[in-house]
């Protein structure tokens, strides 16, 4: 059985009021070649965050670094990691005790060639998360339809290029990746300019270097939301600067790469359109539009129900907001 040493890298901000669950998710798991690295991102909270990662002494590896963003205390992880596969927990989010050994299971079942390294590095893995709320209560479960469809399309052949064409909509959580650390030397590591989007340009270089990427059909990880976080306290939109680079350099992708693949462009625009990304889906739309002509009413009538129903899903989202308020 192929038993190899896993890193599970903790970026932490800020976090004395997680870090230790984390860790001790971390430090909970029924693998056991394992190592925990703990990067503490210059949080200015006197010392709070730096107390609870050196009370768990030489079971854990700790550094201390400036403040430079979760990706840059990442890569400062990778960077440090012994293990041959990196496993990323954020500090506000939990690993299920099974996390590493059921996606190390996988990875056997697969009956890859270990000693081939270049191939092996090519295979990512993923799971589902279960969400929980500040208090650590489960707010909503992965369902089992979810993981059959999401299983479906990720397990197949071809998922990298469906990836990309239906970026919001992969169905796994960031924090259950499996990633071999020569990955990184082949397609960069996580990228310190972005905040928001830091996981998804990085998946994105995965896709388009044809990585294959597999999906255990369980939840693994439980992921928190709280109004801390810094998507919330930055407030997340489809809309600044780093989607704005994201979407465009993901059409031009498959443009420059599929042009004939109809399939691709309907399915981008139809999810920008979904996101309120009206530019990028109408472009993705146009595209579709040269490869099957015979489409132009049926894709006029799928723009305007898809901006009708994304218009209603902004209506709704903030009359619950104000309700919540």
């Amino acid at each position: 059985m192929y038993n190899p040493k896993v890193s599970i890298v903790i970026p932490a901000y800020n976090a004395a009021n997680y870090l230790a669950e984390a860790i001790d998710s971390a430090l909970a798991q029924t693998y056991k070649n394992i190592e925990i690295i703990v990067v503490n991102d210059g949080s200015p909270d006197e010392g709070k965050t730096e107390k609870v990662a050196l009370s768990y002494g030489d079971k854990i590896r700790y550094f201390s670094k400036e403040n430079g963003g979760s990706s840059s205390a990442l890569n400062r992880g990778i960077e440090n990691m012994t293990g041959e596969w990196f496993s990323w927990l954020s500090h506000d989010d939990l690993y299920y005790p099974n996390k590493v050994q059921e996606e190390i299971d996988y990875l056997n079942s697969l009956k890859l060639d270990f000693d081939d390294v270049d191939e092996l590095q090519k295979h990512i893995v993923f799971a589902a998360a279960d969400i929980i709320d500040g208090n650590g209560k489960i707010m909503q479960k992965a369902s089992q339809k979810q993981l059959k469809n999401t299983s479906l399309k990720i397990n197949r052949p071809d998922s990298a290029l469906y990836l990309i064409a239906e970026p919001t909509q992969d169905g796994f959580h960031g924090c259950s990746c499996l990633v071999h650390r020569q990955a990184f030397e082949k397609c960069g590591k996580f990228d310190e300019n972005l905040r928001l989007l830091n996981d998804m340009d990085l998946w994105f270089r995965f896709y388009k270097n044809e990585y294959k990427i597999h999906f255990v059909p369980k939840a693994l990880v439980q992921g928190r939301v709280h109004k801390s976080q810094v998507s919330r306290s930055i407030g997340f939109s489809y809309h600044n600067e780093e989607q704005d680079m994201f979407w465009p350099r993901s059409l031009s992708w498959l443009r420059e790469n599929y042009p004939q693949r109809y399939d691709l462009f309907y399915i981008f625009g139809k999810t920008a359109f979904l996101k309120t990304r009206y530019i990028e889906g109408e472009k993705a739309f146009q595209f579709a539009l040269e490869k099957k002509p015979e489409k132009k009413a049926e894709l006029k009538f799928k723009k305007s129900y898809f901006i009708a129903k994304s218009k209603l899903r902004s209506f709704a989202k903030k009359v619950y907001l104000l309700i919540k308020a």
